[in-house]
């Protein structure tokens, strides 16, 4: 109903809305003013029908609130104007409550009446405005010798008001402070005692677990060279490579039949291109490799970076058609950053693979040309000691999984490079350290999440939390590659965590570990010791990039460049430089838009290499040395 239709109504003035509606105010303002007074006092007798005995000093708020409701409907305005009620003031300094006639009408039972609404709202009006009460003061109110063991009428305001006042408190805030109340949640942990666990007998293993990771420039022919070799170990049969030759023919990519056996999605087929990790198995005669695809082009290089964290090895393929090495290597290709990347992930050992020989006829012009450019770059720029080339074919199978008769070539073949990989021997007995790469949410008191032990080892039934949302949780099942269901540090395995989680409290990124000394405490500062790359812009004090660590990935911020320092000795050269330039090596501090999980590089070396990109190129890389913790 608008405020114009009102107004415009021709009525007494004795019965004016707005005149009634400032009575209704002042005498609910009142009453709310006497409603603790009345409990002292305001007891009065009920009859059969509900109405009170002493009509002289009755309050009947239904009555004035029903006939104002009733004239404000259009059925109200319609029907003739109620009667004036007769007063019954009898004392002109008093101001007793106003009693009117029953209503004629009763409002409608699909809109609540007003009274309840008003009842509601007035105990919390009530403690925010109303004035201190002096008892002194008050007005008194004839009081009858009948009235004392009757029930009083604003115990529904009192319960009312004890149900508002509760609901308040409990309903939840996007302005509560959880802060103090994380902050003693990670000190339990800290303080939990570490029970000294069963030490198991290790898994008898004749070989040796490497994860190889393989890595280049786009159309380099990475799929397509491992999905060949894994056809001629026999690990994938002839029939399904038939099948995908047929498939591929059909669709217009006949050459990408064997990329196929890593390229699983629809749309990395559709689109030639490998987007996301391709994850397989294999054997050679004295490992046991678990072979990551990585994509190569430039958008998809965040799950590069999350391959290289996991791997222990690595084949950069090279593609030895003529113009292509050098977009890739020279012209703002992926194949430096590819390099440099895996040196600052931690990977030392590379072999890299010439591919596509066959389309220069085998040119060992072109191989030495090749090899020459990149020997340079791998050892005095990415940090490599010793790299070992392979020519290979990816396409024809050439060199793959048996040596060529090349009269320029003599070597091993791919296969005999990747069995001389020495396996690293990851820290079982230290704490859990689990880096999570991939989630999948089963239900809301269950998550499977995949992810390498970087340190220590689980199994079932294991008490853990996820980090940093330190969020507890039970291992109910876990699996590696070889259906073990005890894992140790260097697996990659399946988790299956029981809990109660939160909507993306668990992420890419998180960390599962024990409670404990050795646990791990999430932070947003951090002190890093990093070599600056081939920049064209140097670093300076407030610039804003990419943080890169295992398989996170977090916007952070150069808060202070603390110093210089030698390369070859560490000796400090310049304290709280203006900027860093390319080429140069530093200790700068650096925070995090928001808690992370990462730790000192002497503590968990997967955990505390750490990479920076900005302007989708890497920028510097280097370790975290100390974790600056709030006070």
């Amino acid at each position: 109903m608008s405020r114009r239709r009102i107004r415009n109504v021709n009525t007494d003035r004795e019965f004016d809305p707005v005149l009634i509606s400032r009575s209704v105010n002042k005498y609910s303002e009142l009453d709310d003013y006497y409603d603790d007074d009345y409990d002292d006092y305001e007891d009065e007798e009920e009859d059969s029908e509900g109405k009170y005995v002493n009509d002289q000093y009755t309050y009947n708020r239904n009555s004035l609130s029903a006939n104002y409701y009733t004239y404000l409907t259009d059925s109200g305005r319609n029907s003739p104007t109620p009667a004036a009620p007769p007063s019954t003031s009898q004392n002109p300094t008093y101001y007793p409550p106003v009693s009117t006639a029953t209503p004629t009408a009763a409002p409608p039972t699909s809109v609540p009446s007003p009274t309840i609404v008003r009842n509601m709202t007035a105990p919390l009006l009530q403690q925010v405005q109303k004035p201190p009460k002096n008892v002194n003061s008050r007005p008194s109110t004839p009081q009858m010798a009948n009235n004392l063991n009757t029930p009083k009428r604003v115990q529904q305001v009192k319960n009312l008001q004890t149900e508002s006042a509760t609901s308040s408190l409990s309903r939840p805030s996007s302005e509560v402070d959880l802060t103090a109340f994380r902050k003693n949640q990670l000190q339990t942990i800290v303080k939990a005692p570490s029970f000294a666990r069963k030490t198991p007998k290790s898994r008898a293993v004749d070989k040796q677990l490497i994860n190889l990771i393989v890595v280049g420039h786009v159309d380099a022919g990475k799929s397509t060279l491992m999905g060949h070799l894994l056809h001629d170990l026999d690990v994938i049969d002839s029939r399904t490579i038939d099948k995908f030759k047929h498939e591929a023919a059909r669709s217009g990519k006949a050459s990408f039949a064997y990329a196929w056996v890593l390229d699983e999605t629809e749309e990395e087929r559709q689109r030639g291109v490998t987007m996301d990790i391709g994850r397989t198995s294999f054997e050679t005669k004295n490992r046991r490799i678990v072979l990551l695809d990585a994509p190569g082009h430039k958008d998809f290089i965040s799950n590069m970076i999350t391959g290289s964290s996991q791997a222990d090895a690595a084949i950069l393929v090279i593609n030895a058609t003529t113009g292509e090495f050098e977009t890739g290597f020279e012209n703002g290709g992926q194949t430096k950053e590819h390099a440099l990347l895996l040196r600052s992930l931690g990977v030392t050992q590379l072999v890299v693979a010439v591919n596509k020989l066959d389309t220069v006829d085998w040119s060992f012009e072109r191989y030495e040309e090749i090899r020459n450019s990149l020997t340079v770059f791998l050892t005095r720029q990415a940090g490599f000691s010793k790299t070992k080339f392979v020519p290979v074919s990816g396409i024809t199978g050439e060199n793959l999984a048996k040596r060529m008769n090349l009269s320029w070539y003599d070597g091993p073949c791919l296969i005999e490079l990747i069995d001389s990989f020495v396996a690293p021997q990851p820290p079982s007995d230290g704490p859990l350290r689990i880096g999570v790469s991939d989630v999948l949410k089963v239900a809301s008191n269950q998550i499977v999440v995949s992810g390498k032990i970087e340190s220590g080892e689980v199994e079932k039934d294991d008490k853990v939390y996820v980090m940093p949302s330190v969020v507890s949780a039970t291992v109910k099942e876990c699996a590696n590659n070889d259906g073990s269901k005890h894992c140790f540090a260097g697996d990659y395995i399946l988790l299956t965590l029981q809990g109660v989680f939160e909507p993306d409290s668990i992420q890419t990124g998180s960390v599962v570990v024990r409670a404990g000394p050795d646990t791990l405490i999430p932070a947003k500062k951090f002190e890093v010791r990093l070599v600056v790359f081939d920049i064209a812009t140097p670093i300076i004090k407030g610039v804003k990039t990419e943080l890169y660590a295992h398989s996170l990935c977090v916007p952070c911020t150069f808060t202070k460049l603390i110093h210089t320092i030698n390369k070859s000795n560490g000796e400090v050269l310049k304290q709280r430089p203006r900027f860093i330039a390319k080429g140069t090596s530093a200790v700068v501090e650096i925070e995090t838009d928001h808690d992370i999980a990462i730790e000192p590089f002497t503590s968990c070396r997967a955990l505390g290499r750490v990479t920076f990109r900005s302007g989708g190129h890497t920028i510097a890389a280097g370790i975290v040395e100390r974790v600056i913790t709030p006070q």
